[in-house]
């Protein structure tokens, strides 16, 4: 739904994107397409519309990389993992996403990197079946250049998380909700369009794009998805085999790194994809909590969806798309050992502490004083 939703609108987005967006990022010596990619995930949409306000091949790629680090993030990582998780996990969450946050230049960074090193050919248009003609060849410092402002917009997001950890949190939500609202809409009306001609007819034109195949297309949102889907079938039952088959193995390997078997799942169940980190995360101490989801919102996806997404529109990017976001969350972990484990600690000090004291209050003293006399 996501998909189609955010592909039939892309025709207002693009509009709206060249007016505001664009020359801001323009006097910062940006793309306007890294800011749709900083928003929205390359998988609902951004892969597609920052193509259509791109300037360049090249600043579509780095799009592209933005997109699967920071778009995921903010518009579904984040709302879905606050729904998925309990109450009294959100604080770990937030400091795993905090420090995340600040590793996504590095993955962007690496991917787009390796890209320029290698000189692979890439498509040059949303396609699964055109020919890949043209190299990323953006050099290294036009590649930092390009990416000043999503250092910039990760910082300020990582500091609201640190000094306003509650705001943050219900704008995280709120954003994911409105993007879940405006794009299930979007696909209602389209579907309503697409069967009944309904508001051509009324309006004497339609303003949002086809989300199905036609003459003009052959490959829209609902192909899309399809062939995601079918990508993405194998990705769980990867994680529940590495699950299954090497529970010795992680813990052996977890235990050397002092990270608990739950915590080894969650690293590869959170390169596959986050939902399936987010059903062990309860299982996991608070410093693990905090290690796994930061790795996972720089390596999110990476061995699931994205290389699904990739292997369909541009299978020459899987290697460096892999290794890019693999090493941003090293990264991630890093800062997370060194800003945000120490207070994750302290926090579930303080849990413990205060479940034990809660736990003392509640004793019954008629049972004590039986205990006494027995």
């Amino acid at each position: 739904m996501p998909v189609g939703g955010m592909m039939s609108i892309i025709p207002f987005l693009a509009d709206g994107i060249d007016k505001w967006i664009a020359p801001v990022y323009r006097w910062m010596h940006s793309d306007a397409a890294v800011a749709v990619s900083s928003f929205i995930p390359a998988d609902q949409g951004a892969y597609q519309l920052s193509h259509e306000v791109a300037g360049s091949h090249n600043a579509w790629i780095l799009a592209f990389a933005v997109a699967m680090t920071a778009g995921a993030t903010i518009a579904f990582s984040v709302p879905v993992g606050l729904a998925m998780l309990p109450k009294k996990d959100h604080k770990y969450m937030a400091l795993g996403v905090m420090t995340g946050l600040l590793g996504i230049p590095f993955a962007a960074f690496f991917m787009t990197l390796i890209l320029s090193q290698t000189g692979v050919l890439l498509r040059e248009d949303v396609s699964t079946d055109s020919e890949a003609s043209k190299p990323f060849d953006l050099p290294v410092g036009d590649i930092l250049l390009n990416l000043i402002p999503l250092v910039l917009l990760m910082v300020v997001l990582a500091m609201l998380l640190k000094f306003f950890p509650r705001q943050s949190i219900s704008g995280f939500m709120a954003f994911g909700q409105l993007i879940r609202g405006v794009t299930a809409a979007a696909l209602a009306l389209g579907i309503v369009e697409y069967f009944t001609g309904v508001f051509s007819w009324l309006f004497g034109s339609w303003g949002l794009a086809p989300f199905i195949a036609d003459e003009e297309d052959q490959f829209r949102a609902l192909e899309v998805a399809g062939y995601v889907g079918v990508m993405l079938a194998g990705a769980f039952p990867m994680v529940y085999a590495i699950r299954t088959w090497l529970e010795k193995p992680l813990a052996a390997l977890g235990n050397r790194v002092g990270v608990s078997e739950a915590g080894m799942t969650g690293f590869f169940a959170g390169a596959a994809n986050v939902l399936a980190l987010f059903r062990v995360v309860p299982l996991m101490p608070a410093r693990d909590k905090v290690l796994t989801i930061s790795f996972a919102v720089c390596a999110g996806f990476a061995i699931g969806d994205y290389v699904a997404f990739t292997a369909n529109f541009q299978p020459n990017m899987i290697g460096a798309m892999l290794v890019g976001k693999l090493l941003g969350g090293v990264v991630a972990i890093g800062l997370a050992l060194w800003l945000a484990v120490p207070q994750a600690e302290r926090l579930a000090a303080e849990d413990e502490a205060a479940g034990v004291r809660h736990a003392a209050d509640s004793v019954d003293p008629d049972a004590g004083e039986f205990a006494e006399r027995v």
